[in-house]
């Protein structure tokens, strides 16, 4: 599924006006990442798209707008990418989840150990979210996080990514996972009828679920 106001031939024409747009000496690549690359954008999704260049540039272009998307641009020097790259979800995702639109993508899968770590930290990141009890909370943003864990999980577990949210509910073996996966479905394509607190109480359960394997797992190694 995708977003109900664009077709991949509307992404495919604003692609070329893009670059167009971009053309500069110094841009090496232009990637589109997240929910568009993976053909599943809904209307909470923005247009993630990153720059990249072997200088910083003086003056940032214009961007050609895209009628009801909102777009989330990265304007990336290389040398300033490779040196702050690491196991987070903002680097490790678009490793996967990329459609390269010009030029060369620099994004380079970093080690497990490295990813695992990124992981543990989106986890307590999460997990300090939900106990600062803002409200309201950006369910989008909470269960995108829970769904990039839970591709990560099955790729250390078999070394695939499942990009599509139908592939993803399909090998959660455990149902509360597959709620979730549901959830996010859901919500992402505006057909949510859950509340706040029981999105809260969903997404609660799930981080302390991983933080409890993850705490038996350092004491079985020790």
């Amino acid at each position: 599924m995708r977003h109900s106001l664009i077709t991949p031939l509307m992404i495919e024409k604003y692609a070329k006006r893009l670059v167009d747009r971009l053309k500069h000496p110094l841009l090496t690549g232009v990637v589109i990442t997240g929910s568009f690359a993976r053909g599943e954008a809904g209307p909470h999704s923005d247009l993630d798209i990153w720059c990249f260049y072997n200088e910083a540039l003086i003056k940032s272009p214009s961007l050609p707008e895209l009628t009801g998307i909102s777009l989330d641009v990265r304007e990336v020097c290389l040398r300033d990418f490779n040196e702050v790259a690491d196991g987070s979800k903002e680097y490790v995702a678009p490793c996967f989840e990329q459609l390269k639109i010009y030029g060369e993508t620099p994004f380079v899968l970093p080690a497990r150990n490295e990813i695992k770590i990124g992981l543990m930290t989106l986890l307590l990141s999460i997990d300090s979210r939900l106990n600062q009890f803002v409200s309201p909370i950006n369910p989008y943003e909470l269960l995108n996080d829970l769904m990039y864990i839970l591709r990560i999980e099955r790729f250390f577990a078999t070394s695939q990514y499942p990009l599509t949210l139908s592939e993803l509910y399909s090998i959660q073996f455990e149902e509360t996972d597959r709620f979730l996966v549901e959830l996010y479905s859901s919500y992402l394509f505006g057909h949510n009828h859950q509340t706040e607190d029981e999105i809260r109480f969903a997404v609660k359960q799930f981080v302390q679920n991983r933080l409890s394997r993850n705490s038996l797992m350092e004491r079985e190694s020790d």
